[in-house]
């Protein structure tokens, strides 16, 4: 997911907020505004909204908390973290791979649910204190409302389907015990996608009911149906390309883009009737070493009257490390983060030179053909 506000860097990964992030704010600081009257009753609505947005915001932040827990545990463990990002529905840590063992995803995932249950009883501290000190009555609202909302949070993440981190844990004592990944992560998908429709079904009757906050659980349960549903995707297709090498199904000598042309005069060259048919093209130096790649979208955000003077190294996109591979890399990594259709390439290097790509489609066609030859049936 990508962040639209970036906010820094806590430890050295990168902070950012999703746009639905504002909405939460104001939907949850609508809801706890709404019961607040009841408890300091006369003052204007605006007041309350006031201390109901506090209130969201402070959740989030201990969304952030949760995430961070999960973060600075992968990288103890030696995962590598992208950056964390929150959104309508919480937060997600991008993971530069998965754990090496079940011991170290067991303990990144339990981080997460321990974190959010220790600010839940601080919460419900700073709430007695609150009321014992004689504070503002919306204060200790606030606080107390915390307080549940993140012994849920920390609850609700250890219901035993992926995504959520008791998935996790389900997941990485089925590896344990069956010494197979990608088996153990087909068992945790379904009971992610079993555990999402149940969520869905539950929130869907309360709707039904007249309790329209159930359509927020119908939310979360289609979410969580829906990751799992891809999770269990990713383990196929693990299983399916094991052991198959980088080198095996790239394209071989592809088109390459010289970096000191300009813009005008690739799209010139990609609007001549002999073109090539190729969406995304590498983009080399003077001695043939990778300096990114470029897609026609690239090139088309480029204004008309702009093309000829604009260099094309202005509009190449660096390519990720993980996208820069061998001859004799897994495919593993195109995996993890898979590439998208008509933007993105996984560039083969040999001493320093392009030598094939890889795109979604050699991806998917070799998935395809290896499920020719297997029956992932007697896998389950």
């Amino acid at each position: 997911m990508r962040a639209t506000v970036r906010l820094g860097r806590i430890g050295g990964i990168p902070i950012g907020l999703h746009w639905s992030v504002f909405v939460a704010v104001l939907l949850i600081g609508s809801v706890v505004a709404v019961n607040l009257p009841g408890v300091a009753p006369g003052l204007g609505f605006g007041a309350y909204l006031l201390w109901g947005c506090a209130g969201a915001a402070a959740f989030l932040l201990s969304l952030l908390a949760h995430e961070l827990a999960h973060a600075l545990v992968a990288r103890r463990t030696g995962t590598e973290v992208r950056a964390i990002t929150l959104w309508l529905l919480g937060g997600v840590s991008e993971l530069g791979g998965q754990p090496k063992r079940p011991a170290a995803e067991a303990g990144i995932a339990f981080a997460g649910p321990l974190t959010s249950a220790v600010l839940g009883a601080a919460f419900a501290a700073g709430a007695v204190v609150a009321e014992a000190a004689g504070g503002p009555d919306l204060l200790t609202a606030v606080l107390a409302w915390l307080a549940v909302m993140n012994v849920v949070l920390a609850v609700f993440n250890l219901l035993p389907g992926t995504p959520l981190d008791g998935g996790r844990v389900v997941h990485a004592l089925l590896w344990g015990l069956w010494g197979d990944r990608d088996r153990a992560s087909r068992a945790a998908g379904s009971a992610g996608q079993v555990l999402g429709l149940i969520l869905a079904g539950i929130g869907l009757f309360q709707a039904l009911d007249g309790r329209w906050d159930g359509l927020w659980l119908v939310l979360v349960g289609w979410f969580v149906a829906s990751a799992a549903a891809g999770e269990s995707a990713r383990a196929l297709m693990g299983s399916r390309v094991a052991g198959v090498q980088v080198g095996e199904i790239m394209t071989r000598r592809p088109v390459t883009v010289p970096a000191w042309l300009s813009v005008q005069q690739l799209v010139s060259a990609l609007t001549a009737p002999d073109a090539p048919r190729h969406r995304v093209f590498p983009v080399v130096g003077a001695t043939g070493e990778l300096v990114g790649v470029v897609s026609q979208g690239d090139l088309a955000r480029v204004p008309a009257a702009d093309r000829p003077t604009t260099p094309l190294r202005t509009v190449t996109r660096a390519v990720p490390g993980e996208w820069v591979l061998t001859a004799d890399s897994p495919l593993d990594p195109l995996l993890d983060r898979p590439l998208t259709h008509g933007r993105d390439l996984a560039v083969v290097v040999e001493d320093g030179a392009v030598i094939g790509v890889v795109g979604p489609d050699d991806l998917a066609r070799t998935v395809e053909r290896r499920g020719l030859l297997t029956d992932d049936r007697a896998k389950r």
